[in-house]
């Protein structure tokens, strides 16, 4: 029993282990990528947690600005983004949900670097909020 118990704390850390935070590959929009004049640098970063995690590749958390379908974030990914100044909305929500739930932020880009962070909680809502 011992023996059996050691074995699922052993499983249950290498599972808890981080995952590197690293820029998402699982780009559906590029035009909003690229550092042009009078751009500034938005970041958008997918946190790494338990909530979620089971749905796989297949099921990333899908960001969009301004209605436009931009990149999936799978747990620990980031994306930078490069907006035009004013107003714009961020949402995200799961490629695979079943619902129309999402968080949207309403923005306002201004010309200063701004970070997000987004992730989901137990009861399947989503959360995004501005840390820079």
């Amino acid at each position: 029993m011992k023996k059996l118990f050691l074995a699922f704390a052993i499983l249950g850390l290498f599972g808890c282990a981080s995952k590197p935070f690293e820029a998402t590959k699982t780009i559906y929009d590029p035009s909003l990528l690229t550092n042009e004049p009078n751009t500034t640098k938005v970041r958008v970063h997918r946190v790494e947690q338990l909530s979620g995690s089971a749905l796989g590749e297949n099921c990333p958390l899908v960001l969009k600005v301004d209605e436009k379908e931009v990149a999936g974030l799978q747990q620990n990914q980031f994306i930078d983004l490069y907006l035009h100044p004013g107003k714009h909305t961020l949402s995200v929500r799961f490629k695979c949900a079943f619902t129309a739930w999402r968080k949207s932020l309403e923005i306002e880009v201004d010309g200063k670097y701004q970070e997000y962070r987004t992730e989901t909680g137990s009861a399947g809502q989503y959360r995004m909020w501005q840390i820079k």
